[in-house]
């Protein structure tokens, strides 16, 4: 006995409303689902790799610590030259993108030690000479001019040993974008110098600019995994 039309066209449409919640579902990827995404890293095909390639780093930027410890273990007893290159990548760039933003006050700059007179007295220290100033950046907008010299970072002086500029830009890049810094500064010579204080909100470094502090980032991490496996593996073979 046929179905009733209005019947028929119900379920026709349950059916096709549940195939749509189905593709499009959002949901975290189960932890027993990561062995299958993993063994598909190395799948004939392309897209079926792309596509668990991208989940597994979705479901990393939720758990970073969790998915990293499992992709390093999977990587770890894979044979697949495909698999752990990909795994490789999947871990980069999940330790990439949950790395804050780098502090940047966009300048060019060069060590440039100097003399000044402090209370009648010379004193030698070491600065920082601004070669350029980046337009539109945290630089520019306090003001800060090519041919000004930095002398002290948050009120401290420059080490007497190293160079200056490398201090100074370690200390931004440590620094998150928004947060302040103080820079006292001199700006010309001679019995022209004027000597001025300059708060500035560090802007955020830009894309590109920050690629090899991910690899670094990556790097000294997958060593440290490295040593606490075999640490591990040594603990587990020493007991009885």
């Amino acid at each position: 006995m046929p179905l009733p039309h209005k019947l028929t066209l119900t379920i026709t449409f349950w059916l096709i409303n549940f195939s749509i919640s189905l593709s499009q579902s959002n949901d975290p990827v189960e932890v027993a689902d990561l062995k299958a995404l993993f063994e598909n890293l190395g799948n004939e095909s392309y897209e079926i790799r792309q596509k668990a390639q991208n989940q597994i780093i979705n479901q990393g930027k939720k758990d970073r610590d969790g998915i990293l410890d499992k992709s390093f273990k999977f990587y770890n007893q894979t044979k697949d030259p495909e698999i752990k290159y990909r795994l490789r990548s999947t871990m980069l760039e999940i330790i990439g993108s949950t790395l804050k933003p780098e502090g940047f006050i966009g300048i060019r700059m060069v060590d440039a030690p100097m003399r000044i007179v402090n209370d009648g007295e010379v004193e030698n220290i070491r600065a920082v000479r601004i070669l350029s100033v980046v337009p539109n950046t945290a630089a520019s907008k306090a003001g800060l001019k090519p041919g000004d010299q930095i002398i002290r970072l948050d009120g401290k002086k420059f080490p007497d040993q190293g160079l200056a500029y490398v201090e100074l830009s370690k200390y931004i890049r440590a620094k998150s974008s928004g947060e302040e810094v103080k820079l006292n500064i001199t700006r010309g010579f001679g019995v022209n110098m004027q000597k001025m204080e300059i708060d500035i909100k560090l802007g955020e470094r830009p894309e590109g600019l920050g690629a090899d502090r991910k690899i670094e980032a990556f790097n000294e991490w997958f060593q440290d995994s490295l040593k606490k496996d075999s640490e591990d593996i040594s603990k587990d073979s020493d007991q009885p």
